[in-house]
């Protein structure tokens, strides 16, 4: 059986990303995320006076949760509105 395309939400079919967009889209999502982890640990080091949580460092769970809860947030919700931004979804939900 053929698998058949789902038409995008204005009715147009979808349409194959082409290599420079997808390779465009890798770059530009590593970049996200360094300038994202950047912010973070900036916003936390402004708000807190002191530097984010290390795996080694004695400091409470709840702390070390929070930041790699804030950190793993942040960074995949930049790099998949970049990666959107520059190579659009190509089907429907996952």
């Amino acid at each position: 059986m053929g698998r058949k395309t789902q038409p995008t939400a204005s009715g147009v079919p979808p349409q194959k990303p082409t290599l420079l967009q997808t390779v465009g889209a890798v770059i530009a999502g590593v970049i996200a995320v360094k300038v994202a982890t950047y912010v973070v640990t900036t916003g936390w080091r402004l708000a807190t006076r002191e530097n984010p949580p290390q795996a080694d460092e004695p400091v409470s769970i709840a702390k070390k949760a929070l930041w790699i809860g804030l950190v793993g947030a942040t960074t995949g919700a930049a790099r998949q509105a970049v990666r959107d931004m520059i190579k659009p979804p190509t089907g429907g939900p996952a």
